[in-house]
């Protein structure tokens, strides 16, 4: 992207057009000329002194604009820095000023001048002739260029006309998208879309998938932030087999802003590079937070899952969630504004799956004003136990409570949990009144065998849990459920060490 003064474009009408780059010979001078200045050793200063020669050598033919915006992008590709000195400059100027402050009052010339300078390099200990350029060496102007990578003019003229586009979207107020697409294309587009934050709406009109998106003119705060957010969203678009791009954009011509058309389509593909989008596992570290705080109590974690069917519009969540036979969708709102997020509620409630919404407050783009909706609000950080506490009650009313036939004297939770697709925490609430059974450690256990093992306990009188053990083994009862089935007829259990078998029964 561009500083928005360095947008090429013309008006026809009430459509805004891009003036791009179609590699003309005049184009492509300009590029490999700016392209030369850039040597390794040269000064930020002396770079741009060069570029000011060649913007005035062909300012009767192109637009200074364009060679501007070329210089910048090469500016960008640059690595400099900063020239080593015996001193810290800031060092150095502060004895300067001091000097000529106490000796010369202030203010110095010629033969004085350089009386001064000697007494500046004497009190810092370098030579003379180093004390001007030590003084200066930290400002932007003398970086020194330290690597340019090698750059193909044609190439460089169509990221120009990326950067061309992007600019004129950051004084958008919308932007639409069709597609014809295939999934798999069009995935890593909505993955850019939500992970920049965007307020947008989806649906399928015909044989397209049709996505709407506000752009930053419709905000009206942090407009900087969402532009930027919107502009890095376009070379997703390009990498698309298919996609027409319609924005409505804020252009000022004189004193009045006009509201004006921007139309570009994949059939001027050869106008922009080949997209490269880094796919990254997560888009920003609150997403992480929010799937390590799934993790780790329990629900398995699907990242972008396949949309959901609200009416007539598509819903693209951020996760899905499950545990056993319980399934929530997630829904990250980034930027947002308190109509965003009502109709966001809307659409909800026309998918046949539960949706729970996690709203940024940080990242509201408009005054506050009633939700009247039920949403989980959250700052920057995200607070992992109101998220938590919401899924719970979501995950006990989702519950399906079917019944659970039981069989036998001794049950499994786990061999039950593999069978029924119930988690075994579920299994627990759903068993904990079946009549005639116990949940004693990972089983279900019949009234009937816990009073054969109450009677065998009772008869050989086991003193540790080592011991309870050997019994449990002899009649192919499980060891695992040792301590709770001492517990559960009567005995108390005494630990010694960490050790189990070592822990005493008492009676």
């Amino acid at each position: 992207m561009l500083p928005s003064e360095l947008l090429r474009a013309r008006r026809r009408g009430d459509r805004l057009i891009p003036l791009w780059a179609r590699g003309s010979e005049l184009e492509l001078a300009v590029a490999k000329e700016l392209i030369s200045i850039f040597k390794e050793g040269k000064s930020l200063r002396e770079i741009e002194e060069e570029a000011e020669e060649v913007e005035r050598l062909y300012e009767t033919f192109l637009d200074y604009k364009f060679v501007r915006g070329i210089f910048i992008l090469l500016e960008r590709k640059a690595e400099f820095r900063r020239p080593e000195t015996p001193v810290n400059p800031m060092r150095a100027r502060e004895v300067l000023y001091r000097v000529v402050n106490e000796r010369y009052h202030g203010f110095v010339l010629g033969e004085v001048r350089e009386e001064a300078l000697r007494l500046v390099a004497h009190e810092l200990g370098v030579d003379h002739g180093e004390v001007e350029r030590v003084l200066w060496a930290d400002f932007d102007e003398n970086l020194r260029l330290v690597h340019f990578p090698e750059v193909d003019p044609k190439e460089l003229l169509r990221e120009y006309n990326l950067s061309l586009l992007q600019t004129a979207l950051f004084k958008s107020v919308r932007m639409i998208i069709r597609t014809k697409a295939p999934g798999h294309e069009l995935k890593p587009l909505l993955r850019s879309i939500k992970g920049k934050g965007l307020m947008y709406t989806a649906w399928k009109e015909g044989g397209l998938t049709v996505i709407s998106v506000d752009g930053p003119a419709s905000v009206l705060k942090m407009t900087t932030k969402y532009g930027t957010a919107l502009a890095k969203v376009v070379p997703s678009l390009m990498r698309m087999s298919h996609w027409e791009l319609w924005a409505r954009i804020v252009r000022k011509f004189g004193s009045r802003k006009s509201l004006l058309k921007l139309e570009v389509s994949s059939s001027s593909r050869d106008l922009f590079p080949e997209a490269k989008v880094e796919v990254k596992p997560f888009d920003s570290e609150w997403e992480r937070e929010l799937h390590n705080a799934l993790v780790a109590d329990g629900w398995r974690v699907e990242r972008e899952p396949d949309p959901l069917i609200a009416g007539s519009s598509v819903m693209i969540p951020d996760f899905k969630v499950s545990k056993g036979l319980v399934k929530v969708y997630i829904e990250l709102v980034g930027f947002w504004t308190p109509d965003y997020v009502r109709k966001k509620v809307e659409k909800v409630r026309k998918v046949k799956e539960p949706v729970l919404l996690v709203v940024r407050k940080d990242l509201l783009v408009a005054p506050m004003g009633r939700l009247g909706a039920d949403v989980l609000l959250f700052e920057r950080r995200l607070d992992k136990a109101p998220l938590i506490r919401k899924l719970k009650e979501l995950e006990r009313s989702l519950l399906p409570r079917a019944h659970i036939k039981v069989e036998g004297d001794l049950v499994s939770l786990g061999e039950l949990s593999r069978e029924s697709g119930y988690t075994k925490s579920q299994l627990k609430d759903l068993l904990k009144e079946v009549r005639g059974y116990s949940l004693v450690g990972g089983y279900l256990i019949s009234q009937e065998l816990l009073d054969r093992i109450r009677e065998l306990v009772l008869r050989e009188r086991p003193r540790k849990i080592g011991e309870l053990k050997s019994l449990l083994r002899k009649e192919g009862l499980p060891t695992s459920a040792a301590v709770a089935l001492a517990e559960e007829v009567g005995l108390k259990v005494r630990w010694r060490s960490l050790e189990e078998d070592e822990a005493d029964l008492l009676y």
